[in-house]
């Protein structure tokens, strides 16, 4: 197929046949680019839709070889050739097709499907006539990209979240034996009476009891989304069983806990449980103590979307930290006046994640917090 060397005698006054100028309007109606290629004297019709393809008007193009092997990917440009001459020494019982690369006028990347066929031969068993058509695949290629992409990514985080997991748990043991001989030590020291020692114990016992938690609430992450089973979840009773599951904390505060008529959802039940119940608790625990606590859910929806509100009237959160607080273990109060992991909304952002969804919220320090989340009304998972 190297037709540097050919005549390219009269190329601007190739024309094609009736019949093909036929084809070349059928195709142009598809936006598939066609070709017809006069070997023995190296001119190469290329319809309107083939330049414009590539960005150019169709006086901008030659009609010879030369014009689009300019802008072809130089390293597709081999396997052209060596697919041509297959093509050739099959007598055409091998097809030329290829997905190839070339260079837009504007210098991005056109990802093309072509096939031609060999239709004229001289008595030598020479060609002397091809013709083919060229169809943009860009957007395909781009998504197969983007899938191969997110598998390398999803393949990455099983990865990184196994190695979390092994890493929590074979913690748990060191700290479970640290934890016990504090305990021995702590009991000899009171018998011996060292105060200084037995403060230093406490000291020590808390770190560890805090450094487990924070182990135990990492293999938890760890196991969000490990059993993918997606089924109707009422949330109205997943309301309702975080009700009595926190049914202390609204006790202790005389909390009000306000919803009605919640939707029937497609999801991961204990996720969504597991959802809820972070932002009410975190709802509960940041409340103000110049007021009695409300938290109010509701939603709407969209037509592929379930959204959901969580209204508190808490102490609220500075705007600069609104995208702070889902980072895992990024805490913006001491432990002594709100404990915990530091890692509820974490849960809540890979959950949301793993429902197709996000989470967000809208706050005003002193007046409250409003997070929203969304999730997908048709969740599927193979």
């Amino acid at each position: 197929m190297n037709t540097q060397n050919s005549t390219t005698t009269n190329a601007n006054r190739y024309e094609p046949t009736d019949k093909a100028l036929i084809f070349d309007q059928i195709l142009e109606s598809t936006l598939a680019g066609y070709w017809d290629w006069n070997i023995p004297e190296n001119t190469e019709y290329m319809s309107p839709t083939f330049k414009a393809m590539f960005g150019y008007l169709p006086e901008e193009m030659e009609n010879v070889p030369e014009s689009w092997q300019k802008i072809i990917h130089p390293d597709d440009l081999p396997s052209v050739y060596e697919i041509f001459e297959k093509h050739i020494e099959s007598k055409g019982k091998i097809p030329y097709d290829n997905e190839v690369r070339y260079f837009h006028k504007n210098g991005s990347i056109v990802w093309v499907y072509c096939r031609g066929q060999v239709i004229e031969w001289d008595e030598e068993g020479n060609p002397t006539r091809m013709i083919g058509t060229h169809v943009d695949i860009t957007k395909h290629k781009e998504a197969e990209n983007v899938k191969q992409h997110n598998k390398e990514l999803e393949l990455k985080n099983r990865e990184l979240e196994q190695f979390a997991y092994v890493i929590s748990h074979d913690l748990q043991e060191p700290l479970n034996t640290i934890q016990s001989y504090i305990g021995l030590l702590n009991t000899k020291e009171q018998m011996l009476g060292d105060q200084d020692t037995q403060i230093f114990m406490r000291f020590i016992n808390l770190a560890a009891k805090n450094m487990s938690l924070m182990v135990k609430s990492l293999l938890d992450y760890t196991r969000i989304g490990k059993n993918q089973n997606i089924e109707q979840v009422d949330t109205n009773q997943i309301l309702l069983n975080c009700k009595a599951q926190l049914n202390a904390e609204i006790s202790k505060s005389n909390a009000e806990l306000v919803f009605k008529d919640l939707p029937i959802v497609k999801g991961m039940k204990f996720e969504l449980h597991q959802l809820f119940y972070h932002l009410i608790s975190n709802a509960l625990k940041f409340s103000s103590s110049e007021r009695t606590p409300v938290v109010t859910v509701t939603y709407s929806e969209t037509e592929f979307d379930w959204i959901f509100n969580i209204k508190d009237n808490g102490i609220g959160i500075d705007k600069n930290n609104l995208r702070k607080i889902f980072v895992i273990f990024k805490r913006l109060h001491n432990k002594k006046d709100y404990p915990g992991a530091g890692i509820g909304l974490s849960h809540c952002l890979k959950i949301t994640t793993l429902h197709h969804g996000d989470i967000w919220v809208n706050s005003e320090l002193g007046k409250g917090s409003i997070f929203s989340f969304r999730i997908s009304k048709n969740l599927n998972y193979e």
